[in-house]
């Protein structure tokens, strides 16, 4: 038996926050933090030969040029103080083309993934306004669109499912149920925390929800590093008996505002290729997941997503 370890990240920059941007928001989601925090985490995935998942929210792929193009398509209460402070106002953290590209030079070949297309929570949009998020994508024609193959939901609310399947998304990471966030700052202290199991067969498919690598802000410092290295360590001991999945996710903003953050993704991330080397474990992107799982959904979805492309 072995694990099999899955590493996704959340690519926001301002978009994730974009509904209660504060003075902190703006100072930490800064261009030049964020470049610091995204260069960061593709150095430490070069150094362990780590391949992970970079699911990014469309509008925050793009270049301040298309973002600007796509304004007049760009509707809604939650995009609306986005692009105040994107085109009219600071214009800092919300056009990540460099990120992007910097991903896809990379040494360690990654899975660009999609996290939205604004990073409106799909339970706020109805099925027509969720195929229409999709579409503007396509209508910017953004460079990323020949890559994407899974899907991680916006704040993880799940809805629309067949839309997803409707644009050739052949996967999407479950939502794992949290509760309060006082028990969520709880479960960081428990080493005993299970890996995941593959989940029942779906379109998309669904990827084990995982577990969030400890922000080190507020109370979450509270939290020592070394214990959540232990954490990672006993669950992929345990997955390695058990066949299961260890998912881990963050953003790469939480690092731009928490620096120590690093610490506890470099010790996953050493922990996760240490199994690796040992044969214990096998890493596998989202993409690469879903291909072991279901190739021939994939390859379908493939198909359904280079006709949309051609159309």
């Amino acid at each position: 038996m072995t694990a099999r370890f899955i590493l996704s990240l959340d690519c926001e920059g301002k978009w994730g926050v974009a509904d209660h941007l504060t003075p902190a928001d703006h100072a930490g989601l800064s261009d030049a933090r964020l470049r610091q925090a995204y260069g960061d985490i593709i150095a430490l995935l070069d150094e362990f030969d780590l391949p992970a998942t970079f699911a990014f929210v469309g509008c925050f792929s793009l270049s301040a040029q298309a973002l600007a193009d796509l304004r007049p398509d760009l509707k809604g209460a939650y995009v609306a103080p986005a692009l105040a402070d994107a085109l009219d106002g600071s214009r800092q953290g919300w056009t990540g083309d460099w990120a992007l590209e910097a991903v896809q030079a990379a040494r360690t070949r990654h899975e660009i993934g999609l996290h939205g297309v604004t990073h409106t929570p799909w339970d706020q949009l109805d099925e027509a306004g969720a195929r229409a998020e999709m579409a503007l994508l396509y209508q910017a024609r953004a460079p990323m669109l020949r890559d994407l193959t899974t899907w991680i939901y916006p704040r993880n609310a799940q809805a629309h499912e067949a839309v997803l399947d409707e644009f050739g998304l052949a996967g999407l990471r479950e939502e794992r149920p949290s509760g309060s966030r006082a028990l969520r700052l709880l479960s960081e202290f428990n080493l005993w925390s299970p890996p995941d199991s593959d989940l029942e067969a779906s379109r998309p498919l669904r990827i084990p929800p995982g577990y969030f690598v400890n922000w080190r802000s507020g109370a979450r410092r509270a939290v020592p590093v070394s214990l959540s290295v232990e954490r990672a360590r006993q669950m992929l001991a345990t997955a390695a008996r058990t066949d299961g999945v260890v998912h881990y996710w963050t953003h790469p903003e939480n690092l731009a505002t928490a620096p120590e953050t690093l610490l506890v993704l470099r010790g996953v991330v050493e922990a996760a290729a240490r199994a690796r080397d040992a044969g214990a474990c096998q890493v596998l992107t989202q993409d690469g997941y879903c291909r072991a799982i279901a190739p021939g959904h994939v390859v379908a979805c493939e198909a359904r997503r280079d006709a949309l492309l051609k159309a």
